[in-house]
C-alpha cells in the first residue's frame, strides 16, 4: 500500500526516487479527480443518450399529431364542400318549387278562365 511519508518509483536506472508527502497527495488528489470526471463523463453520455431517445419520440408524437391535424382539415373542408353542394342543390329546388307553383296558378287560372268562357258561351247559345 501507500504509505503517507513517501511515494517512489523506479527510474530507468533502477534507481528508486521519492516524492515528498505533499506532492503524493496532490497527485493522489488528481487521479480521483480524473476518475470522478470519467465517471461523471459516462453518465452524461448516457444521459445525452436517453435526452436524445426522447426528443426523438416526441418528434414523432408531434409528426403523428401534424398529420393527424391535416386529415382533420381535409375532412372538415369536404364536409363544408359537401353542406354547400347540398344548401346550393336545396336552393335549386326551391327555385323549382316556386317556379312550378307559378305555372299551377297560371294553369289554374287560365282553366278556370276557359272554362268561365266556354260555360258563358254555352249559356249565351
Amino acid at each position: 500500500m501507500l504509505s503517507l511519508t513517501a511515494f517512489s518509483q523506479t527510474g530507468t536506472n533502477n534507481q528508486v526516487k521519492c516524492f515528498p508527502v505533499p506532492v503524493v497527495k496532490q497527485i493522489m488528489k488528481d487521479l480521483l479527480s480524473g476518475d470522478e470526471a470519467k465517471i461523471q463523463l459516462k453518465l452524461t453520455d448516457s444521459l445525452l443518450v436517453l435526452t436524445e431517445n426522447k426528443v426523438q419520440v416526441q418528434d414523432s408524437i408531434i409528426n403523428d399529431m401534424k398529420a393527424k391535424e391535416e386529415n382533420y382539415l381535409k375532412e372538415i373542408e369536404t364536409l363544408n364542400q359537401k353542406y354547400l353542394t347540398l344548401e346550393k342543390y336545396s336552393k335549386e329546388l326551391e327555385k323549382d318549387l316556386k317556379k312550378e307553383k307559378v305555372k299551377n296558378k297560371f294553369t289554374s287560372t287560365i282553366s278556370v278562365a276557359v272554362v268561365s268562357i266556354l260555360t258563358t258561351l254555352l249559356i249565351i247559345k
